[in-house]
């Protein structure tokens, strides 16, 4: 079978897609952070809290998007931890608990394609994990 240009550049453009490196998505080995149980309940704060700016499926209104191409490039669990914790809301900074912004960082690694696992995600492995968002 014999491709045009056109059929050419399409072929070559669907074999990149397929090879492309999703942001966020975890690496084969990559161990778990956080608890299925964490993250629903951090879906809940994420809707109450993040949700009007950041869009309830992190798609990005008035702020960031922080799920899908380009969203935290290269940021750690420790970065979106702290930035969170102390700047976010942004009309109440650090107005949630400790424990309350971990559990919407679970969310946000969920939604991203991070594995659950049987350990919750607390504030203080949060503040340390150089594991990237």
């Amino acid at each position: 079978m014999i491709l045009s240009r056109a059929g050419l550049a399409s072929t070559a453009l669907i074999a990149l897609a397929a090879l492309a490196v999703v942001p966020g998505k975890p690496s084969a080995g990559e161990r778990a952070l956080y608890t299925k149980a964490q993250a629903v309940t951090g879906a809940k704060y994420f809707a109450a809290n993040c949700a009007a700016c950041h869009g309830a499926h992190l798609q990005g209104i008035s702020g960031p998007a922080l799920k899908g191409l380009g969203s935290l490039p290269g940021q750690s669990v420790a970065q979106a931890y702290s930035y969170c914790a102390t700047q976010m809301p942004q009309d109440k900074p650090g107005s949630l608990t400790p424990a309350q912004y971990a559990a919407i960082v679970a969310f946000i690694l969920k939604e991203r394609g991070h594995p659950a696992g049987a350990t919750p995600l607390t504030p203080a492995v949060a503040t340390k994990s150089d594991v990237t968002i």
